[in-house]
């Protein structure tokens, strides 16, 4: 496999490579059922805004919540409930990922905040 076909791979966050090639699982852990899937993915994007991850990861998780039964609101939810703990830095850093996954153009609204939310 080519470095390229690796970055790509990574970049789109392949949970089949990165399973395979890395060593990570990045679903429910057999095994670890104390949490329910939700709840699991909800626990994710707040780890995943408290370390500082990149928005794709982000993205990914906050998707992953929706897919898990989350709801939108739930899920920034998570962002104010770790705010205090993390900082407004991480959760304005964590903020255009999350919106990614719901759809949102964050961009686009911070442009012209006369658009109407999308959703």
């Amino acid at each position: 496999m080519t470095y390229q076909e690796i970055l790509r791979r990574l970049a789109i966050i392949d949970e089949g490579f990165a399973s395979d090639q890395a060593g990570l699982v990045l679903g429910q852990v057999p095994g670890a059922h104390v949490l329910d899937s939700k709840v699991a993915a909800l626990v994710r994007v707040g780890a995943l805004a408290a370390i500082g991850s990149p928005e794709v990861c982000l993205e990914w998780s906050a998707s992953k919540a929706l897919a898990a039964g989350a709801t939108e609101e739930e899920v920034t939810g998570v962002l104010l409930a770790v705010a205090p703990v993390i900082g407004l830095g991480r959760v304005v850093a964590a903020a255009p990922g999350v919106a990614g996954a719901f759809g949102y153009d964050i961009e686009a609204a911070l442009e012209d905040p006369a658009i109407p939310p999308s959703g």
